[in-house]
C-alpha cells in the first residue's frame, strides 16, 4: 500500500539456522525494513523473489549447493545485496559485482545499524531517479513524454489505452500490451485485463476492487494473490 517510506522487502539467505536467526532478529529492530523470506536453499529463496519485491538481499555466499556470486548474477538489478560472511577473503570479489557492503560474521549490531543506513542512502538515490523516468507517447498527432512515477493506473477503451494521473488523462492510440512493455514489472501489475495499476498509488483493496486516489477499479479474483504478494513489501 502506499506509504510516504516504503519498508524495504529484505530476504535472508543463509545455510545456518542460528545465523538466519540471528539476522532476523536485526532486521526486526530496523523499522524501515521489512522481512519477506528466510531461506537456506538457493531455489525457494529465487522462487520467492518471484513474488515479492525483494530490495535488500542478506546473503552468505558460501552456499552448499550453488556459489553465492553466481546466484548474485540472477539477482534483479534493483536488488541491493549485502553479504554476511566468516571471512574477509571474498570481499574484493564481492564489491566487484556491486555490492552494497560486506559484513563479517559474527555481525556487530552498530555496524549493521550502519550498513542498513547506507542501503536506504542507495534505495533513497535509485527512487529519486526513478522519479524522473518518462515513456514517450504519441497523441494528437504529437510526441510527448510522460512521467511515469505520475501514472495512476493505465485503462483499456477498446483500440486506445488512457492514461490517468491526479492531474490528467491522456488518451492514445495503442495496445495495453505495448503499454506494459514500456512500464517497470516491478511497479505495475496488471489487475484485470482493462486495467493496470501503479503499485506504489494503491489505497486499499478488497476481492474485486483497488482503490487508488479515491477511484474504485475492478480486479479479476484469480489477481488479488499476485496483487497481496507485490504489496507486502510496500506494508
Amino acid at each position: 500500500m502506499k506509504k510516504n517510506t516504503p519498508k524495504l522487502g529484505t530476504l535472508i539467505l543463509d545455510p545456518s539456522p542460528t545465523q538466519r536467526l540471528l539476522i532476523a532478529h536485526l532486521v526486526s529492530k530496523q523499522p524501515q525494513l521489512k522481512l519477506v523470506g528466510a531461506y537456506d536453499n538457493p531455489t525457494e529463496a529465487y522462487r520467492r523473489m518471484g513474488e515479492v519485491k525483494v530490495d535488500l538481499l542478506l546473503l552468505e555466499v558460501d552456499l552448499p549447493m550453488i556459489d553465492g556470486f553466481n546466484f548474485m548474477e540472477s539477482l534483479n538489478e534493483d536488488t541491493q545485496t549485502v553479504i554476511i560472511t566468516t571471512s574477509a577473503h571474498h570481499a574484493l570479489k564481492a564489491f566487484d559485482y556491486g555490492v552494497t557492503d560486506y559484513l563479517l560474521k559474527p555481525i556487530n549490531p552498530l555496524r549493521f545499524a550502519q550498513c542498513i543506513q547506507k542501503t536506504l542512502k542507495k534505495y533513497t538515490v535509485l527512487h529519486q531517479t526513478r522519479k524522473k523516468e518518462s515513456m514517450t507517447i504519441r497523441c494528437d498527432l504529437q510526441k510527448r513524454e510522460v512521467d511515469i512515477s505520475e501514472l495512476l493506473w493505465v485503462e483499456a477503451m477498446g483500440d486506445y489505452v488512457k492514461l490517468i494521473t491526479k492531474t490528467e488523462r491522456v488518451v492514445v492510440l495503442s495496445t495495453m500490451k505495448a503499454i506494459v512493455n514500456k512500464l517497470p514489472q516491478d511497479r505495475f501489475l496488471r489487475i484485470h485485463r482493462s486495467y493496470i495499476v501503479n503499485l506504489e498509488k494503491v489505497d486499499n483493496f478488497t476481492s474485486t476492487r483497488v482503490e487508488i486516489n479515491g477511484n474504485l477499479l475492478p480486479m479479476s479474483r484469480s489477481r488479488k494473490p499476485s496483487l497481496e504478494r507485490r504489496l507486502e513489501p510496500l506494508g
